[in-house]
């Protein structure tokens, strides 16, 4: 996704945390996020959920591992 930049990453670490990061690992931690982003809208297309997060829950569910979970 071209809008992750070191930007936007201070522009979340100050809105989301309340800090600061160097402009150095606000770039570093851009090109961290761009491959994560870009994997997670090609598998999105393979889920079954709309936006609504109980379609997120229901298809995390269904995707987890079946055992002894409790």
């Amino acid at each position: 996704m071209a809008s992750i930049t070191g930007d936007f990453v201070a522009r979340l670490a100050a809105v989301w945390q309340r800090s600061s990061v160097s402009k150095e690992d606000c770039e570093t931690l851009a090109e961290m996020l761009v491959p994560m982003d870009k994997a997670g809208e090609r598998a999105v297309r393979h889920l079954a959920f709309d936006m609504e997060p109980a379609d997120f829950d229901a298809a995390i569910e269904e995707l987890a591992p079946k055992g002894n979970v409790e």
